[in-house]
């Protein structure tokens, strides 16, 4: 792929990050497509740009008010010249009462471009926690 194409990529998820901070959630919905699909943290599912946007205008005014995150892009895949997968890692510092938290994720974006235009029409966000002890057993198995 190009360069430009891989720093376009990049580029949208650095524009999420800002958004974020911004608490601006149309700006992050605008970079998904009108009939994208976003999987949250917990596995609840939106369909749809509105969607995408009136849940993140929800939390950013709520749980996540005040709220700083990151998104480092840790691979690119470009499966063809107009499809990309983008996996992340995210983190987000907020304050729940008086306790300051974090919550560190793993988002996988799929990205098409359409008329020079990289779009999300996928967003799975996995949040990272401990394994059980029977999982990193399998895992190690499986190595």
């Amino acid at each position: 792929m190009s360069t430009s194409d891989q720093a376009a990529v990049l580029e949208v998820l650095h524009q999420i990050e800002i958004a974020w901070n911004r608490y601006d959630s149309e700006s992050i919905a605008a970079w998904f497509r009108e009939d994208a699909s976003l999987i949250q943290i917990y596995g609840g599912q939106l369909d749809g740009r509105a969607a995408i946007e009136a849940s993140h205008r929800a939390i950013l005014d709520t749980i996540y008010k005040g709220s700083h995150a990151t998104f480092t892009p840790r691979r690119i895949r470009f499966v063809r010249a107009d499809v990309a997968i983008v996996f992340a890692h995210a983190r987000v510092s907020f304050t729940e009462g008086n306790e300051a938290r974090e919550v560190e994720t793993r988002p996988t974006l799929t990205l098409v471009k359409e008329q020079g235009k990289w779009q999300i029409v996928a967003f799975h966000n996995t949040r990272i926690s401990e394994m059980p002890a029977a999982a990193r057993v399998a895992a190690r198995l499986a190595t």
